[in-house]
């Protein structure tokens, strides 16, 4: 029964996440045909994005996602199911957030400066900053948001969290969709400072800002169903927060050294110019390959991270260690289908994104999607296995770890000033996203330490089982990629968004076909529960 409940949550998550998901998408399509994927705005604007998810990802992720859900569960203890709690978190987090968003007011000229010291076009650092004055607001709405949600998942309402951004894009892409019919589309982002049209900042920027706000607001009329019923409260002492602020310390530590190198991040690919691919084509790559993650991956551990937390707790550590070990196992298997078909369908993928681009703007965003998903198995298995750490609330280890990559992390971003600044984006792409696999082998041995073990027997093998059919599905779509014309400037396959697309479909079927074939052969146990499941539901229908 348990299981049928956790598996009905994930279908229900997952349903959410990939609508949001693929509205993001066509949200992004927009925002391309808007002011293009390379160019002076696009890069402008993410820039400014840039900086919001920075202070946004210190202050909420930072300090509150990994280490809420364990003390929130354990608040339902108390008398009163830690209503109390909850209150003083919530006006704590409004607080906490509004004051961050005075103070990164007051800083934004100089650290968009600072993010802009390679720009040479003129009014590009201008229009940069007046973005970001006009995205500052997502900070609050967005730590809210964060905070409600994690109220309502530690109460097992996991609906609302993962359907309100929903909400979020439809919103984004009506401001972005008025811009292009009021101002006029540039897909191949050529339009000038000169050429930027008046009130077109505060109608990018300000939908999207809107469309946090209402994100956020809309999870309050969810908390009456969590049991909750928000009043302010000022009130700090005496309900554990102390603690949640303790263990928030070193997460807080970690993101912030994970932010610092974005940051670096951000300068380092503002060296490009022109038609290369900035800040804004490593971000439009980004979207792509955190998709089957957020699909796929996130819905498997919100559905399962509080039982992982309430076992902790009761030191049941063999039912952590079996959750951990599944979880990671269906994330490898799935995720590594993923990131062959995203890497063999980079071409067509870029054509879709970018509709109306000329296919010569296509290339260098391609490559720097190609490098992205080389860290796309390791980036997701490893925020599995880190949610060993956080359930035991351990929050020093992860951060140890991390602070070793973030420095390697920077030499390869400082190692990038080398190359011309063309190739400068996808040098740190790939550098970065292979980091990945070496965190997650330092982060697998020192788990396995602190649990006494993590099925790792069983992950290895569902890996090379993955790697095996995934060779052969890369090999049989590359064929058929080829078939269709590859990826040439005269291919049929980039000739249009139409046929993007039904390459895309058709080269992915394939590949599926492939691997979930290699998988059955090689005895895969993930791949042959699947199938299991899904005959016996053709036999109950």
């Amino acid at each position: 029964m348990a299981t049928a409940s956790a598996a009905r949550a994930s279908i229900w998550i997952a349903s959410g996440t990939l609508l949001s998901r693929v509205l993001g998408l066509a949200r992004s399509m927009v925002l391309v045909a808007a002011i293009g994927a390379t160019g002076f705005a696009t890069n402008a604007f993410g820039t400014a994005s840039q900086v919001t998810n920075v202070v946004y990802t210190l202050v909420a992720t930072g300090v509150l996602t990994s280490v809420l859900v364990p003390q929130l569960t354990r608040a339902r203890l108390r008398p009163g199911g830690g209503a109390d709690y909850v209150n003083k978190l919530i006006t704590l987090a409004l607080c906490g957030s509004l004051a961050v968003c005075a103070v990164v007011a007051a800083l934004l000229p100089t650290l968009m400066g600072w993010l802009g010291t390679h720009w040479t076009e003129p009014g590009q650092l201008a229009l940069a900053t007046g973005f970001a004055f006009w995205l500052l607001p997502q900070i609050v709405f967005f730590t809210l948001y964060t905070v409600l949600g994690e109220v309502l998942n530690s109460r097992s309402l996991f609906g609302p969290y993962a359907w309100t951004p929903v909400l979020n894009n439809v919103v984004a892409i009506a401001g972005l969709a008025a811009f292009v019919i009021v101002v006029g589309a540039d897909p191949d982002g050529e339009r000038t400072a000169a050429e930027w049209p008046e009130g077109g900042t505060a109608l990018i920027a300000g939908s999207a800002t809107l469309g946090v706000t209402l994100q956020a607001v809309a999870l309050f009329f969810f908390l009456r169903r969590a049991g909750v019923s928000y009043r302010p409260d000022f009130k700090f002492r005496g309900t554990g927060l102390g603690a949640t602020a303790r263990l928030g310390g070193w997460t807080f530590l970690g993101v912030l050294v994970s932010q610092i190198v974005a940051l670096a991040l951000n300068q380092g690919m503002n060296r490009a110019a022109g038609g290369e691919a900035g800040i804004a084509a490593w971000q439009l790559a980004s979207l792509v390959t955190v998709l089957p993650h957020s699909i796929i991956v996130m819905s498997l551990v919100t559905s399962r991270f509080t039982r992982m937390s309430v076992a902790a707790e009761r030191g049941d550590t063999g039912a952590l260690r079996a959750d951990l070990s599944l979880v990671a196992r269906l994330t490898v298997v799935s995720i590594t289908l993923m990131a062959v078909v995203i890497a063999v369908l980079a071409g067509p993928i870029t054509r879709i994104l970018m509709a109306s681009a000329s296919v010569e703007r296509l290339y260098p965003v391609m490559a720097v999607l190609i490098c992205h998903v080389t860290g796309a198995v390791a980036f997701s298995v490893l925020f599995v296995l880190n949610r060993g750490f956080y359930a035991h609330s351990d929050t020093r280890s992860p951060f140890v770890i991390q602070a070793a990559i973030a420095v390697c992390s920077l030499v390869a971003i400082a190692g990038s000033l080398l190359l011309p600044s063309g190739a400068a984006t996808a040098f740190i792409t790939l550098a970065t996203n292979l980091l990945f696999w070496v965190q997650l082998g330092v982060t697998f041995v020192v788990l396995r330490r602190r649990l006494g073990g993590v099925g790792g027997r069983a992950i290895v093998r569902s890996w090379w089982q993955s790697a095996v059919a995934g060779a052969a599905a890369a090999a049989a779509g590359a064929w058929l990629l080829h078939v269709f014309g590859g990826i040439g400037v005269d291919s049929w396959a980039l000739s249009g968004a139409g046929a993007a697309l039904a390459t895309c479909a058709a080269v992915a079927a394939l590949m599926t076909t492939v691997y979930a074939c290699c998988l059955l052969l090689v005895r895969n146990g993930e791949a042959g529960q699947t199938l299991g499941i899904i005959a016996s539901r053709f036999r109950r229908a």
